[in-house]
Formats: structure tokens, sequence, C-alpha cells
């Protein structure tokens, strides 16, 4: 009797069936090859949206970062403004106060000066010395911005002057100022000290003329 041998195929076992094995393989390789399906599509909306978003936000920021910069630099140039303003008004303020202190020795050369006298009793010299004096003062008061009011020849201003009286005057038109009896001076826009003045009336006709 010839013993005959018959070759098994590998995924086989001795029956003829295929083995476990195999088929366990086969089912895992059934698995990963099969792609996963979503039906509804949701997952694709949500990371479409989700990037969208992310693309806003740096924008956004940027945005919210310039209109920021923007305003403190408004405020900035703001605060310069108004320390610069105050800066000017106080030294403008300071001056003023200063100079008023002066005023008395200002008016003092002046009244000296419009004293008449000759030269009998040897004062030319000291008017000569106080008008060089009063000059050098009034170089001053340009140097510091500070000027007198205009008064003779003008037009009354109760802005900047003190009428003190009022006078008939047949050269004058009516409400000219016609003498300065105390000079005013003027800061700027700012009045230190009014001028005290004498104006001009018209004259009034006699009755019945």
């Amino acid at each position: 009797m010839v013993n005959e041998q018959t070759d098994l195929a590998p995924d086989q076992d001795s029956s003829g069936n295929p083995s476990e094995e195999t088929n366990e393989d086969e089912t895992q390789m059934n698995h990963q090859s099969t792609p996963s399906e979503d039906p509804t599509g949701t997952d694709l909306d949500a990371t479409q949206q989700d990037a969208s978003e992310l693309d806003r936000v740096p924008e956004e920021n940027q945005e919210f970062l310039v209109e920021q910069v923007q305003r403190a630099r408004a405020e900035l140039e703001n605060f310069r403004r108004r320390t610069l303003e105050e800066r000017a008004l106080v030294r403008k303020r300071t001056i003023a106060e200063v100079f008023r202190t002066f005023l008395p020795l200002l008016d003092g050369l002046s009244a000296a000066l419009k004293v008449e006298s000759d030269d009998a009793d040897g004062t030319d010299g000291i008017r000569d010395g106080l008008r060089l004096i009063h000059g050098n003062l009034d170089g001053i008061l340009d140097q510091l911005g500070i000027e007198a009011v205009t008064s003779v020849g003008a037009d009354f201003d109760p802005e900047v002057h003190e009428a003190m009286l009022q006078v008939d005057h047949p050269d004058a038109r009516n409400g000219e100022v016609v003498e300065e009896v105390e000079r005013g001076y003027r800061f700027g826009d700012h009045l230190i000290r009014a001028a005290r003045v004498i104006v001009s009336r018209t004259a009034q006709a006699p009755e019945g003329a």
C-alpha cells in the first residue's frame, strides 16, 4: 500500500476549510482599507468654520491695536498742546504781575520828564539821564512783548481807555483822546493797565445862535 501525501494550502486546515487566522487577517485588512465616511458632512463644515474664525481673529486684533495707537497719539498731542498753552498763560501772568510792581517807577520817570525847566538850576544832565533810563526800560518792555496802549489821537475805546475827563476841543472830533494822563500797557491780548485819558466832546452851540 502506497502512502500518498497531499499538500494542503497554507490557508487551509486538515479538513480543507480556511483557517481562522486567515479569516481574522482578512477582516482586519478590510477594516483598515475602508475609509470612514461621514454621511452628514458636519465635520467638514465645522472645520471650515473654525479656520475662517482663526483667519478673522488676527485682523480684528490688528484693527483694535491700530485704533488704540491712534487714540493714544491724539491724547498725547492734546496733552502737549494744553501744556504749552498753560505754560504760555502762566508766563504771561507772571510777566504782567512783575511789571505791575515797576509801574510806579515808570510813572515817576514819565512825570519827571514832563516837567519843564531851564538849565539855570543845572538839571539838564539829570533829565538826560532820566531819558536814557526811560529809553532802556522801553527797550526791555519791547523785548518782553509789552506794548503801550495807543491813546492820544485815537478814538476812545472803553476796552483799553479810562476816561478821566471830557473837554470841549475845537480841533478834535467827538470822542477823540486829546491827552494821556497815565499810560496804559498791554501784553498780547491781556490788558495790564488801562490808559487814563482826557476825551474831547462836541461843543454845543449856544442857545439862540
